[in-house]
């Protein structure tokens, strides 16, 4: 008898093709002349919704700020890294640099379960897997800019490069940027460099969706920091150290010894697992929980306190939001010459 794996990673694909394809349409979506969203230095607009707004109106910002900030700790609290590990740009170009094209396309890298492991590279392969990503890189910047400067004048600026050099200037050193995190820092931009590992852990509780390791029925594997060895001594533990959530892991951690500031939430962990315990008959050791469900072997508590309040808040912001943008007020201003003579000292 064999236990159905899971697909978090295939899931995760998904919703990255999703993302991407809305990141990339977007800006080009307009009603009567204006965007979804964006914020032009250029011609000193915003545009909310699909209605612009002049510079004089951005008191509008702080409550986007607001809106982001509230959503960002709602999310944290309900499902941890869950923004990190399912739609993160970072997260989704070192898919689409690491397992796509220099494991798929390449075949730089031997396997994709196989993320610990570093190959001999090819020289060529490797420049080729440069030059590609760089391409894209790109792209993904002149997305990023879109956002900024429209697609309708971003395409006629860059026609005439020589007369928008800022623009030029500021669209290859994101993707200078990019090409440098993506192949050179990789995952250490995850581990060291984005603050969000260090907040996140603050806002987390008992019952905030994590990966997991059942240490109950797997056994345990660490004393603290110290590793008693490389599969379970307890009586009875379902871990047989294959180590395939190890291996898998792009941040390279083993989620066994606990939750970890590393950890993006990108399941492949526990998918790793499945299969391989799924062969024995058995279910996951690895699963996307809380540490009080897991405990108390009840379902996860989604609303609570914490959460229900971030989402009033939340509710509140956008309302309000709502409210401030129907409140848009036209001047119409006429200046007529009038018929008595001037004179100018």
């Amino acid at each position: 008898m064999s236990c159905k794996p899971t697909h978090y990673t295939k899931r995760r694909y998904s919703v990255y093709a999703i993302v991407t394809l809305i990141a990339l349409v977007l800006p080009f979506i307009r009603i009567n002349g204006n965007h979804l969203f964006l914020l032009s230095f250029d011609k000193k607009q915003l545009h909310l919704l699909f209605t612009s707004f002049d510079m004089q109106e951005l008191y509008l910002m702080p409550f986007l700020l607001i809106i982001l900030f509230l959503s960002i700790f709602f999310m944290t609290t309900l499902g941890g890294r869950v923004w990190c590990g399912w739609t993160c740009p970072q997260t989704i170009f070192r898919v689409i640099y690491r397992d796509l094209i220099c494991t798929k396309i390449l075949k730089i890298r031997k396997n994709i379960k196989d993320k610990q492991k570093e190959f001999d590279e090819n020289i060529i392969k490797k420049t080729i897997s440069v030059i590609i990503w760089a391409a894209l890189a790109f792209v993904a910047a002149s997305n990023f800019m879109w956002y900024f400067v429209p697609p309708e004048d971003f395409f006629t600026y860059l026609a005439n490069p020589a007369e928008h050099k800022l623009l030029v200037g500021i669209l290859i050193g994101i993707t200078t940027f990019l090409v440098f995190d993506v192949v050179f820092l990789a995952e250490n931009f995850c581990i060291y460099v984005c603050p969000y590992a260090r907040v996140q852990s603050v806002m987390f509780d008992n019952d905030t969706i994590q990966v997991i390791y059942d240490e109950n029925r797997g056994g345990k594997l660490y004393d603290g920091h110290t590793k008693l060895g490389k599969k379970p001594t307890t009586p009875g533990a379902e871990c047989i150290g294959c180590e395939a959530c190890v291996r898998v892991c792009p941040t390279h951690i083993d989620i066994r010894k606990g939750m970890q500031l590393e950890c993006i939430n990108c399941l492949e962990c526990s998918d790793a697992c499945s299969e391989v315990m799924g062969k024995l008959g058995k279910e996951s050791l690895i699963n996307w929980t809380s540490a009080k469900a897991i405990k108390t072997k009840s379902k996860v508590k989604y609303f609570r306190f914490r959460t229900i309040g971030y989402m009033i808040a939340l509710s509140i912001a956008v309302i309000a939001l709502g409210l401030m943008t129907t409140k848009k007020e036209h001047m119409l201003l006429n200046i007529n010459r009038a018929t008595q003579l001037y004179s100018i000292k």
